[in-house]
Formats: structure tokens, sequence, C-alpha cells
């Protein structure tokens, strides 16, 4: 990732930045080192929220549903918020999403709004997707857009995510798995008469609420 792109998307660096499900906070803790201003972070989990919270101390950490977060503290410092869903757009209701992102427009003239979700048009997608019995929603590209565009977000654009090389190992790895990827998305070309882009296992999404 680099320092101004978080899932290969452009960020504003002079934005509120918002995770919500963030688990043991690794992301956010990572993107508070590089200097991005975090206001507030929620995981429902408690055992995940409790090591969480010793990383990212100060920052407001609750541990809570999206649909009971404290507000009453809730003190913006820029006239823009990044909210950061990271795995977690497809466990939340619509209603929950909804309600939150009125909450939060009361206190921002802008949101925006990142994150990563299975791609419900790969094998491997399928896997994360169908493998957890938590999730409410299953998305495709197309389908996600209407599914943000629902909640009143605009430019939207969604890709997909791009394989990272984190050390030897992944390194190893990179070129078997564009290979699989690229003869997987091909054959469903060849299949369905339509070429669908990589199949790769999760899309990730960048949209704008004004």
């Amino acid at each position: 990732m680099s320092r101004n792109k978080l899932f290969n998307f452009d960020v504003k660096r002079d934005s509120d930045f918002i995770e919500i499900g963030g688990g043991e906070g690794d992301l956010c803790s990572d993107l508070v080192n590089r200097g991005y201003n975090f206001i507030l972070y929620v995981e429902p989990n408690n055992k995940r929220f409790q090591i969480a919270r010793k990383k990212l101390y100060p920052t407001d950490c609750q541990c809570k549903d999206i649909s009971k977060i404290d507000f009453s503290q809730f003190k913006p410092r820029s006239d823009s918020a990044t909210v950061i869903m990271q795995d977690v757009i497809e466990h939340i209701s619509k209603k929950k999403l909804k309600d939150f992102f009125i909450k939060l427009s009361n206190y921002y003239s802008k949101v925006y709004f990142i994150g990563r979700t299975p791609n419900l048009k790969s094998p491997y997608g399928l896997r994360n997707s169908f493998g957890d019995n938590t999730h409410i929603h299953r998305f495709t590209d197309s389908s996600l857009k209407d599914f943000l565009k629902n909640l009143g977000f605009d430019q939207i654009s969604v890709s997909n995510e791009n394989f990272r090389i984190t050390g030897i190992l992944s390194f190893l790895r990179y070129f078997p798995y564009l290979i699989i990827i690229y003869t997987l998305s091909l054959k469903f070309a060849i299949v369905y008469g339509n070429w669908e882009g990589l199949l790769t296992p999760n899309i990730v999404f960048h949209s704008e609420k004004i």
C-alpha cells in the first residue's frame, strides 16, 4: 500500500478516518503510523477489541455494534470523513449501514466509503463468502455498485483486489496466482461469452457521499 492509497484507491490525507469492524487493529495501526488521523475505531468482538485498543490508544475505540456507536463525544477535525470496512460490509444490514451514514452526514459535508468484500463471481470468493454463515450480503461488482448507490453514495468505483507481495512466500505465490487467475477468467469468458475481468477472490470499492 502506498502512502496515499488504500486498496489501490487515492485517499484524502486531511480527512478524518473511521474503521468499522477492524478486528485486532492491524490496518488501523499501520495507517496511524503512516500519519493518518483516526478519530474512531469500532470492533464488536470483545477479544479482538481488547487487542486493538492497546495498539490504538488514544484513538476513540468502541466495542459496539455499528447501530450502537456513541456519538456523544464525537469531535470531528475535518469537514470530510473516510470510513473503512475491510471484509465487513457483507456482515451489516442495509438499514444499519444507512442509519450510520445518515448520522455521520450530520458531522461532515462529505463522506468517503472504502473497503473490501469477497467476489461472488470468483470460485475463490465463493469459498470466503459461503464459508462464513454470518454474511448477510454477497456481492458481484455490479450488485455492489447498486448496493452503494442505494446507501446514497455516488462516484462509485469497484475493481479487483491486487495481489500484495509482503515477503518471500507471497512473492513465490505471485506468479502461480497470476497464471491460475488468468486461466480461470479466460475459461469464464469462453463459457459465458463475455469478459468479466480477472476473477480475483476479493473486490475493492471506493465511493463518495455529499
